[in-house]
């Protein structure tokens, strides 16, 4: 007689998901790529939500009272200045910033690696040089004294954005050079992989497909 064998029950209390659940950052680099897209879905996500508010309020106050509010003019203005500069970082760091991939789509195995590291290099170094003429700039609007028609807001605190932004969108540009130099693929960002697909691939995977 064969002998009888016993399905495989997953243990109690863990579930599939549970584990299949992705690891969690362990290296310095990737404890500072999650701290750092955090913030910057933090701040994106109540920017845009204050934005949206204060359009609503000001159609609203228009349209049923014939009084548009000024103040809320005024801070969605700071608000786009401020989604524009971190918004910088936050498509830096899931590699959404437009490409001009003529040379790249040529290059293969470590010509393409080595453009990669000197694009994300010199891109980070620009990010960090622009920071410090930004806050340089930053000091001139603060010895001025100027601010806001409306709210009277000093300047000085409206363009914190830009250090900001350009600042956060250096370290995302040099995590990718990180990534880079530790893995054999080529990253555009330190966790967006180049999957470019060029184009006799692509025609090569459409007459399979028909």
């Amino acid at each position: 007689m064969s002998e009888s064998r016993q399905p495989d029950f997953p243990e109690a209390g863990v579930s599939h998901s549970a584990k299949s659940a992705p690891p969690q950052p362990t290296s310095l680099d990737m404890r500072l790529f999650a701290a750092v897209r955090q913030v910057e879905a933090w701040l994106l996500s109540w920017a845009v939500i204050a934005m949206a508010v204060l359009t609503i309020v000001n159609v609203l106050s228009r349209t049923l009272l014939d009084r548009p509010l000024a103040s809320a003019e005024e801070l969605t203005e700071f608000l786009i200045i401020f989604v524009c500069f971190v918004g910088l970082s936050y498509a830096a760091g899931h590699g959404r910033h437009i490409r001009m991939t003529a040379l790249t789509d040529q290059l293969r195995g470590k010509s393409r690696k080595a453009l990669a590291l000197a694009t994300a290099t010199l891109t980070a170094a620009l990010m960090f040089v622009l920071a410090w003429y930004s806050i340089r700039y930053l000091r001139v609007v603060y010895m001025l004294g100027t601010a806001s028609p409306v709210l009277h807001v000093p300047y000085w605190i409206v363009y914190l954005a830009a250090p900001l932004g350009l600042v956060l969108a250096g370290v995302q540009y040099a995590l990718a050079v990180v990534r880079n130099l530790r893995e054999v693929e080529v990253y555009l960002s330190y966790e967006k992989k180049d999957e470019y697909e060029d184009l006799d691939e692509a025609m090569e995977r459409g007459r399979g497909a028909c």
